[in-house]
């Protein structure tokens, strides 16, 4: 009996350390897929009759550029003539890719007007405006943009007829019109949805509440690190981190979502991933003798600004923007209650071993100084 439990513990363990392990080593192979949102926008308007449409679609100039050679010289600086030289590529590209139908027939697009590039939340965006000619209303969206490329890329749909109306949708196909749900109801829960979603694919979120909840099972004694003795005092701790850096995101991000404070998302990503270098460094050499949790707010304020970003620029009435302010807000606390609900258990049942304190405590920060280094760099002087 006595070897069974001895075997069951060990193999229990090193699945945990693999488990623990597995977390660091994932958000590490994920240095190039920092936390830029992948969202295009489309609006659709009836013109004349139900089977006559407007439409504008956006898309960021970066996730074009997955699709389109519109960097030919390979200087990363994007010319207005380089894309206007591949208007007829782009024009191609929307109508096999954004299909919006109609009783089972695809709508035909009749005109495209001048391409042009709009800015939104500090992103470069092509802007390009068609007309539609559908059998009869649109009931139907399929759409393909960076299918197989992105799996994160998220489009936002809106009818200017009605600006309480929007829905947050994936590639694939979609009803629209009378099949589609358009209720305030279904708008929270499409924003709840999508805050969720947008933490759990937001490595710089992700790493910087990993650094900040490597140390949570320490306390610091004579300058060394003693695993705590009881995990009450470890999970008050964490209780208090996430409780902060809740609060301050929810400052920034109503601040911004309803376009009260405006900053350019080149300087608050930047920002981010410095806050992640310092709270890591912070481990490693404690520069500010603070708990986590006052980190966690300072820092917080600015992370704030960088979920924002989904939010901004929304054609919404005011009550609508509010409901998916609140609805986006919650999601992203569930997405992170999960995060932590995963790295936080391992961390209190490893924290008494070498494996912990060397590979995810000493390398790990070690590890998130250097990626977010890359992507401080990365984001401002690209």
């Amino acid at each position: 009996m006595s070897t069974y439990k001895k075997l069951s513990w060990r193999h229990a363990y090193h699945y945990l350390t693999l488990s623990l392990l597995a977390i660091l080593l994932t958000i590490t192979a994920t240095v190039a897929q920092a936390h830029e949102s992948s969202t295009a926008y489309l609006n659709l308007n009836s013109v004349d009759s139900e089977s006559q449409y407007a439409a504008q679609y956006e898309l960021s100039l970066r996730d074009l550029a997955l699709l389109i050679d519109i960097d030919p010289n390979q200087d990363r600086d994007v010319s207005w003539a380089e894309v206007k030289a591949q208007a007829p590529l782009i024009e191609a590209l929307i109508a096999s890719q954004v299909v919006l139908q109609s009783g089972g027939q695809p709508c035909q697009i009749t005109a495209f007007e001048p391409l042009a590039i709009n800015t939104r939340g500090g992103f470069n965006y092509l802007y390009t405006d068609f007309k539609l000619d559908c059998a009869s209303s649109i009931d139907m969206l399929d759409y393909q943009i960076l299918s197989g490329i992105d799996a994160n890329h998220r489009l936002l749909l809106t009818e200017a007829s009605d600006d309480t109306s929007l829905q947050v949708l994936s590639v694939g196909q979609h009803s629209l019109g009378s099949q589609a749900d358009t209720s305030m109801l279904a708008m929270a829960f499409n924003f709840l949805k999508s805050g969720i979603h947008h933490l759990l694919i937001g490595w710089d979120h992700l790493l910087f509440l990993f650094v900040l909840l490597i140390p949570a099972v320490y306390v610091r004694k004579q300058k060394q690190l003693v695993a705590v003795t009881k995990p009450k005092s470890a999970l008050l701790e964490v209780f208090w981190i996430a409780t902060s850096f809740t609060l301050a995101h929810s400052i920034t991000l109503s601040l911004a979502a309803l376009q009260v404070v405006s900053i350019p998302a080149q300087i608050i990503e930047s920002i981010i991933a410095l806050s992640i270098a310092f709270a890591a460094l912070n481990n490693l050499v404690p520069l500010l003798r603070v708990r986590a949790v006052y980190l966690a707010f300072i820092f917080g304020l600015i992370h704030g600004f960088g979920f924002a970003n989904v939010l901004v620029d929304l054609p919404l009435a005011t009550s609508a923007r509010v409901l998916a302010l609140l609805s986006f807000n919650i999601g992203i606390e569930l997405g992170q209650l999960v995060f932590i609900a995963v790295v936080f258990p391992l961390a209190l049942l490893l924290r008494h071993t070498q494996f912990y304190k060397w590979a995810i405590f000493y390398l790990g920060s070690l590890i998130s100084i250097i990626i977010a280094l890359w992507w401080f760099f990365e984001r401002a002087f690209s």
